[in-house]
């Protein structure tokens, strides 16, 4: 989570904190959760505090708040952080908080220009996928992602 976290800082969102809520035996528990990072962690030794009410006693679940403290997403994690989850994740992110997102703007420099147009066909060409790269949204990366992308730069 610390590395996806940072992540999401260098897509420009910078006010994203991940919080780990665990129940577990503490001289038992694995801290990777969060190692090698600032994210904090909150350990619930019983299954009687009032915060495992917010998780439902799920395990593994992530619960996204926004600035009020109002929940606007929810996922079970299964096996780890995978690509969906990477992705839903951000997505409410992204749905709640579009102006902290430039669309085209690959590389997040806040400037959607050439060089934003070259890391994406270099994307397409080496087949790595990022989610910043499917500019049209239809959860491919290829030539359309390209011809919007030049588009947006054409109309600025």
């Amino acid at each position: 989570m610390s590395n996806f976290q940072d992540e999401l800082r260098g897509q420009g969102y910078e006010n994203i904190v991940i919080i780990a809520v665990g129940q577990s035996n503490i001289s038992q528990f694995n801290s990777n959760f969060c190692a090698n990072s600032d994210l904090p962690l909150v350990m619930d030794v019983s299954p009687n505090f009032e915060i495992r009410d917010v998780f439902n006693g799920s395990h593994k679940q992530v619960v996204i708040l926004d600035v009020e403290q109002n929940e606007i997403g929810r996922i079970t994690l299964g096996a780890g952080l995978n690509s969906t989850a990477r992705n839903y994740i951000t997505n409410v992110i992204i749905v709640n908080y579009p102006e902290e997102a430039v669309l085209g703007d690959i590389n997040t420099d806040e400037i959607v220009n050439i060089q934003d147009i070259i890391l994406l066909i270099n994307m397409i060409l080496n087949q790595e996928v990022e989610d910043v790269a499917d500019v049209n949204s239809d959860n491919n990366v290829d030539i359309l992602d390209v011809i919007l992308l030049v588009n947006i730069i054409l109309q600025s």
